[in-house]
């Protein structure tokens, strides 16, 4: 018997024989993968994010005035309500940031300019509406302190709420400063359903409505 016969029938033979298949079959299935997970497409689609503004509702000129300016300040806000995202209460204490819907700048900045451009389209003021960029400075000045502005959707049904702490002050010939008013001002404005493009629209009415009620207060505190 040829001695190639012993040889092949080996067992280092057979284990290198063996080594290979397991690869052959290693290649085939690593081909495959390949092939199957190029046509998978990670790509991820997210929702388009909405940003949202307060509008102001018209306001008829004052016919009485009062010859002051009035300084307005940046209106501070509470921390939990500090941010660009439209926050929803679906429950007494459960809050929701909207991810996809938002203001376009953060709540204090709208509803400052909001309520300065409604002193302006006032016209009680003959002195003028100023913000601190103005180098002119005022004998009134009005500051605001924001605790609440939120948004509720709950069985009761579907709201928008602001709340705030106004404080009007008058320098006298000295430049001393002493409070003439002092209010906390609230609005729930009911909204026309529970989706977010609801929230806007009905926060923009309750700022105004402030608005109107703290000229209201301001003209029986400053006229005789």
């Amino acid at each position: 018997m040829p001695l190639s016969c012993f040889l092949s029938s080996s067992p280092k033979n057979k284990h290198r024989s063996l080594l290979q298949s397991y690869k052959n079959v290693s290649i085939v299935l690593c081909a495959l993968l390949f092939s199957t997970t190029g046509c998978i497409s990670f790509k991820t689609e997210y929702p388009k994010t909405t940003y949202y503004r307060l509008e102001d509702r018209s306001i008829t000129p004052f016919t009485k005035t009062v010859s002051e300016g009035l300084l307005v300040k940046p209106f501070t806000i509470d921390s939990e309500f500090n941010t660009d995202r439209m926050i929803v209460m679906t429950n007494a204490t459960e809050a929701q940031p909207l991810m996809y819907h938002r203001w376009t700048s953060e709540p204090q900045e709208l509803i400052t300019a909001h309520l300065l451009h409604r002193l302006q389209q006032s016209s009680f003021f003959s002195g003028g509406v100023f913000t601190p960029a103005s180098t002119v400075t005022p004998v009134l000045q009005l500051e605001g302190h924001i605790t609440e502005c939120l948004a509720r959707s709950t069985p009761e049904g579907n709201v928008a709420s602001v709340r705030i702490h106004c404080t009007i002050q008058k320098a006298d010939a000295t430049g001393k400063m002493s409070v003439i008013l002092q209010k906390v001002y609230s609005q729930n404005i009911r909204r026309a359903n529970d989706g977010a493009a609801s929230i806007a629209p009905a926060m923009s009415e309750a700022v105004s409505t402030i608005g109107d009620e703290l000229l209201a207060d301001i003209t029986k505190t400053l006229l005789p």
